[in-house]
């Protein structure tokens, strides 16, 4: 009996090492991702050039007339963030926060900083996230912790820059949950912060995670579960804090969500998930028929410029 608890043990011990060892490999898998495009910064302005050869032309031509400059701030933790700003060299409708998404970097956003500046004819910053772009950090937040970025950091510029101006913050995939995730924080009206717009972000980075882990073929359970302790210990955030659903429930300020309704890799579902959660102020939802995640922009663009357009009229008035 005593051989057969001590080998039982030996065996669970051995499960239990393999599941810590299983857990902490897939965290940093999603924690460090092996395709992370986002450092590469010529190679991301080419890549939207190449979909969109009109906008080099357009880039180029704000750089040479001074409009696009580059900005760095200081994190409360003493590490650098990098952003872009667009000065418009007319009078402005406003300002826009240009949020971007997981491996991403401000030039991947060109499509949406156009959007706002040329075509609704706003001001824009794009701030780049923690281990994103120009800025400093190794790890991947998912976005939890860069709202306080954004809250404490890239808001206070915009407002400092453009005092007088409304601001909106459109945030795409990742950038949409951060959004999300802003909405619930304590703004001062002082800020002029009037909506967000947030495109097939997701309802919590623990759903997402499930998600992703289930298409992958290994069910989340223990092993999310256990990447979450070693995340808590590790990084200094919660998978399932990291809630959207949470944070909607205590926005007040107008919000339009947009998704498309081929989305596989952030599920269409969690859009009206994350639109019933939002429970007082404004709201508006729109779902792009045959868009895949991040393509609604790209598959539907005269509506949705028309849509964002018709949104910022109805609560910027």
């Amino acid at each position: 009996m005593k051989k057969l608890f001590i080998t039982l043990a030996a065996i669970v011990v051995v499960l239990l090492i393999a599941l810590v060892a299983i857990a902490d490999h897939a965290l940093e898998m999603a924690i460090h991702p092996d395709n992370n495009k986002t450092r590469d910064i010529a190679l991301c302005y080419s890549k939207v050039y190449n979909a969109y050869p009109e906008l080099e032309q357009w880039h180029d031509s704000l750089v040479a007339n001074g409009l696009w400059r580059d900005t760095m701030l200081v994190a409360g933790d003493g590490s650098m963030r990098h952003g872009l700003i667009l000065q418009h060299d007319s009078v402005p409708t406003g300002a826009s926060i240009v949020v971007h998404g997981y491996t991403d970097n401000a030039p991947i956003m060109l499509r949406y900083v156009y959007l706002h500046y040329e075509v609704l004819g706003r001001n824009v910053v794009v701030p780049e996230h923690y281990a994103h772009g120009e800025s400093d950090g190794d790890d991947i937040r998912f976005g939890w912790l860069d709202r306080l970025d954004i809250r404490d950091l890239w808001l206070p510029l915009t407002h400092q820059l453009w005092h007088d101006q409304n601001i909106v913050v459109h945030g795409l995939s990742m950038g949409g949950a951060i959004t999300m995730f802003l909405s619930g924080e304590a703004i001062p009206d002082s800020l002029r912060l009037s909506a967000f717009i947030e495109d097939c972000g997701y309802t919590s980075t623990w759903d997402q995670l499930s998600y992703q882990a289930e298409e992958m073929g290994f069910p989340a359970f223990p092993v999310l579960d256990v990447a979450n302790i070693i995340c808590r210990h590790r990084y200094g955030w919660d998978m399932k804090e990291s809630n959207a659903l949470a944070q909607l429930a205590k926005c007040t300020r107008p919000m339009l969500f947009i998704h498309g309704d081929a989305d596989d890799y952030v599920p269409t579902e969690m859009v009206y998930r994350n639109y019933d959660a939002k429970i007082s102020g404004y709201k508006e939802l729109m779902v792009v028929p045959g868009a895949k995640h991040a393509r609604s922009i790209h598959e539907a663009w005269d509506d949705y410029v028309r849509r964002v357009e018709s949104f910022l009229a109805k609560v910027e008035q």
